[in-house]
């Protein structure tokens, strides 16, 4: 059976789940992971490796999101402004959102593999920097709550690359995962290649509470997901998340897009490959 056969509309979430916590067993454990000690990006052998399983001249290429960011979205600024013109002129129902890398080169990398080239063993890399970020900010939260796609989009693609991420997550930072409690009620179009504007519109109404909606109650939320380009999606399953009684909703990303004036997304020329928060 191929792996988009596992995907029927029904029990959808527990089919992906139990893909992605078997994945992420094999690949802990080395059986799916790539030939130890070459680089994920160029195939190079290498000694040891820090970074990404990322050889010094790949790591190189890789920028972290450790300048002046925006205090809502967590997105780099050029400008010296505590927000970003997109959070101070639109309400956000997250918190605070929070990225390790900035999203190009290697990073953009990364995520295109793990995301559109079945890459899973990369989610491995990305939930450690990630998870270093969370302790390395304090960002403390009680629940996990991935950021949900459609049971079109998982079907299209094979697998749940947020739940592979999760699950590598999970194992490191040790709080539980709310699958189900938001849910894609519907299959939008897909946020590549929108505006800023276009963005938020494609995703007012998309999401719900789901099965297990009840865990959200008195929450601390932690949204994962891969990349951040405007904030809408995050904000959305924010929206529902509080609507369902989170206390607190935190976003967490691999990378974020630069914010750029006169576009609410990602830098000009970079937003072609971007789908969701």
């Amino acid at each position: 059976m191929g792996m988009g056969a596992l995907f029927g509309r029904k029990s959808n979430t527990q089919r992906a789940v139990r893909q992605a916590k078997r994945f992420a067993f094999l690949s802990s454990s080395g059986i799916a992971a790539p030939v130890s000690g070459r680089c994920l990006l160029c195939g190079k052998e290498q000694l040891s490796f820090e970074f990404a399983g990322l050889c010094d001249e790949c790591r190189g290429k890789i920028t972290p999101n450790a300048g002046k960011t925006c205090e809502k979205c967590g997105r780099p600024l050029i400008a010296e402004e505590r927000f970003c013109e997109t959070c101070r002129e639109k309400e956000r129902h997250f918190d605070r959102a929070y990225s390790c890398y900035v999203y190009e080169d290697a990073a953009k990398q990364l995520v295109t593999r793990f995301k559109y080239a079945k890459a899973l063993y990369i989610a491995r890399q990305m939930a450690y920097d990630m998870a270093e970020l969370y302790f390395t900010k304090d960002i403390s939260c009680s629940l996990i709550v991935p950021s949900p796609s459609s049971a079109e989009r998982i079907k299209e693609r094979g697998y749940d690359h947020i739940a592979m991420l999760t699950e590598f997550l999970r194992g490191i930072i040790n709080i539980p995962v709310a699958y189900g409690a938001v849910v894609k009620g519907k299959d939008n179009k897909m946020q590549a290649g929108l505006g800023g504007v276009e963005r938020e519109e494609n995703v007012l109404g998309v999401y719900s509470g789901g099965e297990n909606s009840g865990m959200l109650k008195g929450a601390h939320v932690l949204v994962v997901d891969d990349v951040l380009t405007t904030g809408a999606t995050a904000s959305e399953v924010a929206k529902v998340a509080k609507k369902f009684g989170a206390e607190k909703v935190k976003v967490l990303t691999f990378a974020s897009t630069r914010y750029s004036a006169g576009f609410s997304g990602a830098t000009p020329g970079r937003s072609g490959d971007t789908e969701e928060l």
